[in-house]
C-alpha cells in the first residue's frame, strides 16, 4: 500500500513544473540588468541628444558601436542565449497545457513569453532599422523615434527584470516542493 502511494506521489512530482531555482534566478539578474544597464545608456544618450539638439553626437555613437572591435564580439557573444531563452520560453508555454502550477506561475510564464518576443520585436524589427537610417542621414525625426522605441524598449526590460524576481518568489509556494518533501 505504501509503495503505491510513493508512485502515486512520484507521479505528482513529474506532473508538476519545475520550480525557478536560485541559480535560474541569479542567471536571470545577471542578464537582466546587464541589457536594463546597456538601454539605461541608450536612453539616456537619444534623450540627451535631442534636449540639447546635438543629433550628431548620437550618429557618432552608433557608428562607434558599430564599429567597435570589442563591443561588437561582447554583442555577439550575449546574443549566444537568446536561442536557449527562447526554447524556455516556448517550453514554459507548452507545460501551461501539460504541467500543473498556480495560476500566478502559468500567468508569469505568459507574461514573460510577451516579455522576450515584445523586446525582441522592437530591437530587431523596430530599432536597429532606425539606427542604421539614422547613421545614413541624420533627422530629428528618427531621433524622435529612436527614443520613443528606447523608452519601449526600457520598460519592456524593466518588467523583464521584475519577472525573475516575482518567478522565483511564487515557485517557493510550488506545490513540487511539498510533493518533493512527501516523497522522501
Amino acid at each position: 500500500m505504501s509503495s503505491k502511494k510513493r508512485d502515486n506521489d512520484d507521479d505528482d512530482v513529474v506532473s508538476y513544473k519545475k520550480p525557478f531555482a536560485v541559480s535560474q534566478l541569479t542567471i536571470a539578474m545577471l542578464f537582466t540588468t546587464y541589457f536594463l544597464t546597456v538601454e539605461i545608456i541608450e536612453l539616456s544618450l537619444s534623450t540627451y541628444v535631442l534636449q540639447q539638439n546635438k543629433l550628431e553626437v548620437y550618429q557618432q555613437y552608433l557608428l562607434f558601436k558599430s564599429q567597435a572591435p570589442i563591443w561588437k564580439y561582447w554583442r555577439i557573444l550575449t546574443l549566444i542565449i537568446l536561442p536557449i531563452t527562447i526554447f524556455i520560453n516556448i517550453q514554459n508555454l507548452f507545460q501551461i497545457l501539460t504541467k500543473k502550477a498556480t495560476i500566478q506561475r502559468h500567468l508569469l510564464d505568459v507574461i514573460s513569453a510577451f516579455q522576450l518576443f515584445g523586446i525582441l520585436y522592437t530591437i530587431i524589427v523596430r530599432l536597429m532599422p532606425l539606427e542604421t537610417r539614422f547613421m545614413k542621414s541624420i533627422s530629428n525625426d528618427i531621433a524622435q523615434n529612436l527614443n520613443s522605441i528606447h523608452q519601449t524598449a526600457f520598460m519592456l526590460n524593466i518588467l523583464g527584470w521584475f519577472i525573475s524576481i516575482f518567478r522565483y518568489r511564487e515557485s517557493k509556494n510550488d506545490m513540487y516542493y511539498h510533493l518533493i518533501k512527501k516523497t522522501r
